[in-house]
């Protein structure tokens, strides 16, 4: 068991020093939406990703914002032109006093 332990640790530590740090991998996700990244650069971003589970959300919340910015404008459009019934709002306000009263 201890040398499993031994030699997952070598292993993160092998591919912490050969990629490259997490400020350095948010400069490449975002660099690599605008144009792909080399294969050399795509190798250590994927092995850096086995590594540092925040960075690979990073990339994934880059990716999705990048392909969901252009489609904004149309669903503001569309969205401002819906309203809340006056009932609702009442219903809301009387929520919120109560709330404000305990």
């Amino acid at each position: 068991m201890k040398l499993l332990e031994a030699l997952k640790m070598r292993w993160i530590v092998w591919a912490w020093d050969h990629t490259p740090n997490c400020a350095e991998m948010s400069r490449l996700a975002s660099l690599s939406l605008d144009r792909p990244p080399s294969l050399k650069v795509r190798l250590k971003m994927r092995l850096h990703y086995l590594i540092c589970v925040w960075c690979e959300r990073y990339q994934k919340h880059l990716t999705f914002l990048h392909r969901a910015a252009p489609q904004l404008a149309d669903k503001l459009e569309t969205a401002s032109q819906r309203t809340l019934s006056v009932e609702a709002k009442q219903r809301m306000v009387q929520k919120l006093q109560v709330a404000h009263h305990r």
